[in-house]
């Protein structure tokens, strides 16, 4: 709207565009770590050929360790489409998913980039959403006021397709919507810095190479990583498509996955802050705010919760 009205002031009567035509697309990468998920890698064509983006277009990289043969025979098996590369990742130190991502990226080539686990589903739109987000950004920055920051990464919000399975995945299910529905965007009309999602965050990917991608000694790269971009002068932004995913049912993996989120949030507190000075000049007290009262809140918050059981 702000577009159309500055442009019919300059006597101009252009109308914002609606549906990007299938020709006008960009190539988009899609990254799909995998590892020891034999079940699972089969259902990945299934749930990405879903997606509203013409086949022609898209750049789908299916990232396996070299050691993962299992995996590996089963992802051969499927006989993939020409549109989707099965990439295998050189042993090394870490093996971690970031580890995985920036090796993958060396070879992306599409104008932007996405990660997606292997059992997400996401929305029939995102991908286009997400390009009518960045070409929001770039009309904005060339018509109506060059000082707005630019955007480079856009979270879609990740919901549970198993919410209903035991009261487990409806406490998931429950922090998701608050967490991606009311959190995130709020935080985004705020002004504050980000912590990406792990799944379907969007990138320009010539902007990713450059700010030098995820970090692969990080177990919570998402977050790290959306802290960067800000700090950088650069914007993160929301859009509003979802992607479903498979929530833990099981107490043990719950707790495994929690207590990485937590060390992952330690981590990305204690590098982004190693020189307070220079991350608040590039951050500012919106960072500030993201950093002392989410990023190292939260372990904090963790601790605190068996005295707040004994209040319950």
């Amino acid at each position: 709207q702000a577009v159309q009205e500055e442009r019919r002031g300059r006597g101009l009567e252009v109308e914002w565009p609606g549906r990007i035509h299938d020709w006008e697309l960009p190539i988009y990468t899609i990254l799909v770590p995998v590892y020891d998920e034999v079940e699972v890698v089969q259902k990945v064509i299934a749930n990405l050929d879903r997606l509203d983006y013409p086949k022609s277009k898209l750049d789908v990289m299916i990232l396996l360790e070299e050691s993962d043969h299992r995996t590996i025979e089963a992802a051969k098996a499927m006989d993939p489409p020409e549109y989707v590369r099965i990439v295998l990742v050189p042993a090394g130190q870490p093996q971690t998913k970031p580890r995985a991502c920036n090796y993958g990226l060396e070879f992306a080539r599409g104008r932007y980039v996405v990660i997606f686990d292997a059992e997400d589903r996401p929305k029939p739109d995102q991908l286009r959403k997400a390009i009518e987000a960045f070409e929001t950004n770039r009309v904005m920055r060339e018509l109506v006021d060059p000082s707005t920051p630019r955007l480079v990464c856009v979270q879609a919000s990740l919901m549970y397709f198993n919410a209903d399975y035991n009261l487990l995945t409806r406490m998931f299910a429950i922090e998701y919507a608050h967490w991606f529905d009311a959190m995130l965007p709020g935080m985004d009309g705020s002004g504050l810095p980000l912590p990406l999602g792990g799944t379907s965050n969007h990138f320009e990917t010539a902007t990713l190479r450059e700010l030098g991608a995820w970090d692969p000694y990080n177990v919570t790269e998402d977050a790290d990583l959306g802290l960067r971009i800000t700090n950088k002068g650069y914007a993160v932004g929301t859009i509003e498509s979802a992607t479903g995913e498979e929530a833990c049912s099981q107490t043990g993996a719950w707790i495994k996955q929690r207590t990485r989120w937590i060390k992952g949030y330690m981590i990305t507190g204690a590098v982004n802050t190693r020189h307070p000075v220079a991350w608040m000049r590039g951050s500012g007290w919106g960072g500030f705010m993201t950093v002392a009262g989410l990023i190292l809140g939260t372990p904090l918050a963790f601790m605190a919760y068996p005295f707040a059981l004994l209040f319950t």
